[in-house]
């Protein structure tokens, strides 16, 4: 399909999801109010995305439509994952969830589906807009000792909250400290390389859209009827749209782990990601069973999440839906 011909379907659906998102939840509309978080980030993806293709002649839901779908894919992956590690860490709870399994999941499948593409979309989006692209800084020296260093500084932080949940602020660098070195030496995209270059720019921004999508998502969420809750707020610290200020840097840490952590995933597509740069891999291509398999785990570990979250992180259900 003609590119523009798919930015106009595109703006279209943002625009349908617009009306009927908002307009439910403005006039109470069951299940539309309940489910609002997934109406409005679907609504903000498709109108960011066009954005950016205005602006650049290039967008992941315009240009490669397949690339969005995988990541969609990749962030219930991911959302799956946090959600296990929340059973320790307890970081937030569901209240308002209705009672109605198909509906719970249905609302919150597309609601996780959601989170890696309003992120990068947004980071496309700074991208396009030219933020930081000047920055210039110092090639950083990337060592073997570096790389060793960040694997076993990743793994204490993401052993430590495991072990004392109090902690649990330490789990958002694990990530990117884990995936980074791997990405540098597969030759996947990397963000230790663009330093390398001196270029912090991909950097910068995606730690800025980590933090703005942390105020549209806590936006959207206080909107929704069905919700989540953090466990500890409002202590030490003020709070912005009930995230105390400290987590919207936490946030920027998370969407710089969740890009190195996507960048990790193209190794099993031999270099290929969501982003419009393929990677040629230096070493042997992935067998051909891994990428059914990792989609195989994918779904029985969102099934296992979605179950234990029903039974331990849902404070509260509501019966009419």
């Amino acid at each position: 399909m003609d590119e523009e011909v798919k930015a106009k379907a595109a703006l279209y659906a943002a625009i349908f999801l617009t009306f009927l998102g908002y307009g439910g939840r403005f006039a109470g509309m069951e299940p539309v109010h309940n489910q609002f978080f997934a109406w409005a980030a679907w609504a903000y993806i498709l109108f960011a995305d066009n954005l950016a293709y205005r602006i650049s002649g290039s967008s992941p839901a315009v240009s490669r439509t397949g690339e969005l779908l995988r990541l969609a894919g990749w962030s219930v992956a991911l959302c799956a994952l946090l959600e296990l590690l929340n059973l320790r860490l307890g970081i937030w709870y569901y209240v308002w969830q209705p009672s109605t399994l198909a509906l719970r999941w249905t609302g919150r499948f597309f609601s996780w589906a959601a989170f890696l593409p309003a992120l990068f979309i947004t980071a496309e989006l700074l991208r396009a807009a030219g933020l930081f692209r000047s920055i210039k800084t110092p090639p950083l020296k990337v060592t073997p000792g570096l790389l060793e260093a960040s694997l076993i500084a990743g793994a204490a932080l993401l052993a430590l909250p495991l072990a004392f949940p109090a902690l649990s602020s330490l789990v958002w660098a694990s990530f990117l400290l884990l995936a980074e070195p791997l990405n540098y030496r597969l030759g996947l995209p990397s963000l230790l390389r663009e330093w390398q270059g001196g270029l912090p720019g991909k950097t910068l921004r995606l730690f800025a859209c980590g933090a703005l999508s942390g105020l549209l998502w806590n936006a959207w969420n206080g909107a929704s009827g069905a919700r989540w809750e953090y466990a500890a707020t409002g202590k030490w610290w003020p709070e912005l749209l009930g995230l105390p200020l400290p987590g919207y840097a936490a946030l920027g840490l998370f969407a710089l782990g969740a890009y190195s952590l996507c960048a990790l995933t193209g190794w099993l597509r031999a270099g290929k990601t969501w982003e419009e740069t393929s990677w040629t891999l230096p070493g042997a291509k992935p067998p051909a069973w891994a990428m059914p398999a990792a989609w195989s785990i994918i779904i029985i570990t969102s099934y296992i999440a979605l179950r234990l979250a029903d039974t331990y992180s849902v404070k509260l259900y509501i019966g009419w839906l």
